[in-house]
This record gives C-alpha cells, structure tokens and sequence, in this order.
C-alpha cells in the first residue's frame, strides 16, 4: 500500500521510509498523467499512484473539496471564489477549475 491515512495526515512511502504529510499542509491535489500529486503551494509534495478518488475518501471531508475531476482543494487555503468557475488559492498565486455542476456544492462547503 502506498498511502495511509491516520489521524492528521496522510503516510506516504519515501523509499525504505514513511513520511507523513500533515493534512494542514495540502494546499491542492492534482491529478495529472496517471498520478495524484500532492501540493503545497506551487512546491510537489509527492506525487502518487494512488487515484484520486482513493485519496479523497482518505481526507477529512469537513477540509478537502473535489472542484473537479481533476483537482481536490483544501478549505484552509483558498482565498477568493469566482462563479464563473475557479478558486484562488494562496491569494491567487495558484488557480483551479472548478466544474459547472459542483459550483453549488462548492458555494455551501465554503459557506459552512
């Protein structure tokens, strides 16, 4: 298995190590050529076999917001909404698409 979830984070095998990355620091996952990769910021966290969709029930649902089939965010670092489809991140350093049918869902996670 190369990802676990326990408690605050998720362990990623490093190697002959596990590393845990701490829910707090995901700012974004993408999904992009086979792989989730983990953000923060603009800097790779780690890039992942696991599907996207594996990563997303392993995260805290209260935090992390599917915005598109491609993308999960993180609640705690977005910055600005526009309707008409993407979410700023980190005051607008990084922009994701957010898909015509979860905009609503989208509007009511943030409002929450």
């Amino acid at each position: 298995m190369e990802t676990k979830t326990i408690g605050d984070g998720i362990w990623v095998r490093e190697s002959r190590r596990l590393r845990l990355i701490p829910f707090g620091s995901i700012t974004h996952v993408r999904y992009h050529e086979g792989l989730s990769v983990v953000y923060m910021g603009k800097e790779i966290l780690k890039k992942l076999h696991t599907p996207l969709n594996g990563l997303e029930q392993k995260m805290p649902e209260d935090l992390f917001f599917r915005t598109h089939r491609n993308y999960i965010i993180n609640k705690a670092f977005v910055s600005t909404y526009e309707p008409e489809g993407s979410v700023s991140l980190l005051s607008g350093r990084e922009i994701v698409p957010v898909a015509r049918r979860r905009r609503r869902s989208l509007e009511n996670f943030l409002s929450s």
